[in-house]
């Protein structure tokens, strides 16, 4: 068993390389800080003696191996020590999302019948008669009781998606799949034991799981505060928290560099991650020059590969601008057509992608999970295409891709052209449906203060980057583009918009 010492006296009862990370930076330098909140800092020692005491808690509530617990907290400190503690418990974490109404959070509880709830105490928890026990997360500090942790091999995580195109699936995730993206992201990084990045994406979302592992992975440290900061605020804090990273959503950078009209020092912050939807190509260019101490990473993953898959280097990001990257290690991306061939670099088709980190399957749902795994591996439902050089370009969802009176538009295209104007400040571009065309575009934009936009003038600009085919057909400003919490456009708020009035 594991003992104080943090030594392994059975080798069968081998924990997963990055949980013996964690337990072994505990005991080896326990000081070293692993979370900090706007409440309290959390060294890895402190880390340790918490999700020892939710194992024990766990325990006492009959939680075994393959157990699955529910995870209904949004306290970054409570949430990461739960789900630590669940997996050092053999159990399965089922993070729910807070946010959602308590109908929708129900509904998702009893399709993954679990054995507990583990709630905040500040929060109430969303069900009233179910057969799960109850409990909150507040747990005493413990001594590391025996572990039975979750093997590699096996599921220790279901994530719904975030369900912005449809009804959430619950993606169910190996061990060694979660751990697995989180050390190869440390490594793309190539992150130091010292660095500490900065969030404030939910922790209960993939993005936000993904990165306090991946600094975990690192033995650095993160620095979590819940609500959104933006622009000058958001700078302020990462250099108030003696940040050298963040990791955000696009929205985060653009309201950073946008208002920037000369460089900007940032002592000690060397890093910025973003990840959850495409870069405008001005952002890429400002940031690169007002930003001038920071690297920016671009990534692109997704909730069935455990997080990220792609990414694009600072080193790369002027030689391959509007690419998302190459893949991460043991990851294999193909761009294939409506037959299931491989495409020839720059051929645009869906893409697959194949390796470890793979989900296993999504939970109680064999149709899907046919539709989404097969013999190429598994079909992400975005379109793009790879280059000769392994680089990967997304250009949108499937039904971002679309015929316009027989020509191919992307959305994505569409809105990295508007992202070049100067008084648009965010945007997002839906195909509706039309009875002579097949489909044109909409575009949502959110103006500069102070500017009122013309839709004449708009298009005589886009006019300069796009052909007439993919000019929206209608521009609708609105006050903000509604947005998950890792940044990714949520279409159903924007359709309803399409009853107002037109301009």
């Amino acid at each position: 068993m594991w003992g104080s010492s943090g030594a392994q006296d059975h080798p069968q009862r081998s924990l997963d390389p990055l949980l013996s990370l964690f337990v072994n930076t505990a005991h080896h330098r326990p000081t070293v800080e692993l979370l900090v909140t706007a409440e309290r800092a959390y060294s890895y020692g402190d880390f340790l003696a918490h999700t020892s005491g939710i194992v024990t808690l766990l325990r006492e509530h009959g939680v075994q191996a393959g157990h699955r617990v529910a995870l209904y907290a949004d306290a970054y400190d409570s949430f990461f020590i739960a789900m630590l503690g669940v997996w050092l418990a053999g159990g399965v974490a089922v993070p729910i999302n807070t946010a959602l109404p308590a109908v929708s959070s129900r509904s998702l509880i009893e399709r993954s019948q679990p054995r507990l709830l583990l709630h905040d105490p500040y929060i109430a928890p969303p069900v009233t008669d179910t057969p799960a026990a109850v409990i909150t997360t507040a747990a005493p500090r413990t001594s590391p009781p025996e572990f039975t942790p979750v093997s590699g091999g096996d599921v220790a995580m279901i994530l719904f998606t975030s369900g912005t195109t449809g009804m959430p699936k619950g993606v169910c995730q190996r061990l060694s799949a979660i751990t697995g993206n989180a050390r190869r992201v440390a490594a793309a990084l190539k992150l130091r034991t010292d660095d500490r990045l900065f969030i404030n994406t939910p922790a209960y979302y993939t993005s936000g799981i993904c990165h306090f592992l991946t600094m975990m992975a690192a033995g650095a440290s993160t620095v979590g505060e819940t609500g959104f900061f933006f622009g000058e605020a958001l700078l302020d804090r990462l250099l108030a928290q003696r940040c050298t990273g963040f990791g955000g959503a696009p929205a985060h950078l653009i309201r950073v560099v946008d208002p920037l009209l000369t460089p900007v020092r940032t002592p000690g912050l060397r890093f910025w991650v973003s990840s959850g939807d495409h870069l405008p190509m001005n952002t890429l260019a400002k940031t690169h020059t007002h930003l001038p101490d920071v690297a920016l990473f671009n990534m692109y993953g997704l909730t069935e590969v455990s997080g990220r898959l792609c990414v694009l280097s600072p080193e790369q990001s002027d030689r391959r601008p509007g690419s998302v990257g190459r893949p991460l290690p043991d990851m294999r991306v193909v761009a294939r057509n409506s037959t299931g061939e491989a495409l020839h670099p720059g051929q645009v088709g869906e893409l697959y992608v194949q390796g470890p980190l793979v989900m296993t399957e999504y939970l109680d749902d064999a149709a899907a999970t046919a539709a989404a795994l097969g013999s190429h591996g598994f079909r992400t439902g975005d379109y793009g295409h790879v280059d000769a050089d392994g680089f990967v370009w997304v250009e949108g969802r499937k039904d971002d891709v679309f015929k316009r009176g027989g020509e191919k538009v992307s959305t994505v295209q569409i809105q990295q052209a508007m992202g070049t104007l100067d008084d648009i400040l965010d945007c997002a571009v839906l195909a509706i449906e039309d009875p002579f065309l097949g489909h044109t575009p909409i575009a949502f934009i959110v103006p500069r203060e102070g500017y009122a936009p013309r839709s004449g003038k708009l298009l005589r600009a886009l006019r300069e980057h796009l052909p007439a085919s993919s000019l929206p057909s209608r521009i609708i400003p609105v006050i903000s583009i509604p947005r998950t919490g890792s940044g990714k456009v949520i279409r159903q708020e924007l359709l309803a918009l399409l009853e107002g009035p037109r301009d």
